[in-house]
Parts: C-alpha cells; structure tokens; sequence
C-alpha cells in the first residue's frame, strides 16, 4: 500500500476514535437518566422545564446533567435578552433552581 495512503486512512480513523467514544458516553448517561426518572429518582427534563420557564428570562442554548449522588443536577444554559450566557443549576430531584450566575 502507498505510504501516503497508509498515513491518510491512519490518520482519519484516530480522528473517529473521540466521535465513537463521545457518543458511547452519550448513550450511557442517557440510559443512566431514564433510569433513574423510572425509579422516581428525579424528573423528567420535560417536567423540570415546564416548572423552570417562567423563571428563565432568555432563549435555551444547552443543557447539561451532571450527575452526583448528592445532587443531581440539570445545567441549563441561557441567553439573555442583553446577550449574555447565563448558567442555571436546576436540582434534578426537585426542578428547584439552585443557583444562577453569568457564565465568563
């Protein structure tokens, strides 16, 4: 096989390992999430949402779980009306925003 060859398809198969391994991650935390919102652990996104709305003044950029035994919680980023990047910390368990801060 042509060297150049080789390099070229070494090179573009490394580049997929982080995709492949990302998704994996993905995937697992989103069974991890449905499990516990079967449990009754915490609630689901859509509920936690509905509940957070009308508290969050600007447009949904992300969301994020983090998931620790203590307190599981949703971070919920936003974009104000001023254009700035808000963080909301949303108690999984409860839809209670724990705290909110301007994210530098």
């Amino acid at each position: 096989m042509n060297p150049m060859i080789y390099r070229f398809l070494l090179i573009a198969t490394l580049a997929q390992a982080p995709v492949a391994v990302l998704a994996d991650d993905d995937h697992r935390q989103r069974d991890e999430i449905d499990a516990a919102v079967r449990k009754g652990e915490i609630l689901q996104l859509s509920d936690i949402l509905k509940r957070v709305k009308p508290q969050i003044d600007g447009k949904i950029l992300e969301i994020e779980f983090e998931n620790s035994k203590r307190n599981p919680i949703y971070e919920i980023y936003v974009l104000d009306r001023s254009g700035r990047r808000l963080e909301y910390e949303v108690d999984a368990r409860t839809a209670r925003i724990i705290s909110f801060e301007a994210d530098d």
